[in-house]
């Protein structure tokens, strides 16, 4: 068995586009927003004093990240989750559960391909789960996720699958897990039309890694949401900023009316009379 060197990360920060700005600027002045998606990035674990802090190589993932999330951040005990925002509506209505085959599972920083802070399963699994359960009424729609390989490596594994219960939605077998510097530096699942279920599972099998790789896939951006969507309610349209409201303008108008005939009823040239 390999040994990986623990290290820290902070947590990732990516630019801000011109539109993602116009976005963010649009929202802060009171616009209705698009909804926002969940996506897993695995960029916190918790400290044995409770808190929360950024990913360090070999802790374990904490029980509570992705449940019924909200926002982003999003406060926990001991600090806040992060999420990533792809735009489906969050899920107050999901609840997540990460296990592997005959083994534990922890979260490392990189050298899972071009991939940061990623779920993994340890050295003595056969396979990485992430499950999915929606409150009843509800639904789970899992959109993309990616998987790297460690050390900058290729493997090839089993087989990589979607349940919904005992019935699997995608199965694909002899899966190249991308992670060198020759080609894509991560293997991407994405679903066009998303799977759908009240119960999801995502099952990563690689037991047919010799011993000592089990541990070598990871799997990171996760990217869900739920059915009814999390969408904010509709804002009631505000005017623009200096033009007044009709009631106000009916207001204004009758003053200005009320103004006028008191003119007519104090204006001396109006009564004829001259001034001096």
């Amino acid at each position: 068995m390999k040994t990986k060197q623990s290290d820290r990360s902070f947590l990732r920060a990516r630019p801000m586009t011109h539109a993602a700005g116009l976005a963010a600027a649009m929202l802060s002045f009171g616009f209705a927003g698009a909804a926002h998606a969940t996506i897993l990035l695995f960029d916190q674990v918790r400290l044995s004093n409770g808190d929360l802090v950024p990913t360090i190589s070999g802790n374990g993932p904490e029980t509570d990240y992705g449940d019924r999330v909200t926002g982003s951040p999003m406060a926990a005990p001991g600090g806040q989750f992060t999420y990533g925002d792809g735009g489906e509506g969050y899920t107050p209505n999901i609840t997540t559960d990460f296990f592997a085959t005959s083994g534990g599972v922890g979260q490392w920083t990189t050298q899972y391909g071009d991939l940061t802070n990623v779920l993994f399963g340890d050295n003595n699994s056969m396979g990485l789960n992430v499950q999915f359960s929606a409150e009843p009424g509800f639904l789970v729609q899992l959109y993309s996720f990616d998987l790297g390989g460690f050390a900058f490596t290729d493997y090839t594994i089993n087989s990589v699958s979607v349940f919904a219960g005992s019935s699997a939605l995608f199965s694909q077998n002899n899966v190249l897990v991308q992670g060198d510097s020759t080609g894509p530096r991560h293997t991407a699942f994405d679903f066009a039309t998303p799977l759908s279920g009240s119960q999801l599972l995502i099952a990563i099998d690689y037991s047919n890694l010799v011993g000592g790789q089990q541990d070598n896939i990871g799997i990171d951006n996760i990217r869900f949401g739920q059915d009814p969507p999390d969408v904010l309610p509709p804002q009631p349209p505000q005017p623009p900023i200096g033009v007044a409201e009709p009631s106000s303008l009916l207001l204004i108008a009758a003053g200005v009316g009320a103004l006028l005939i008191r003119r007519r009823r104090v204006d001396p040239l109006a009564s004829g009379a001259t001034l001096e």
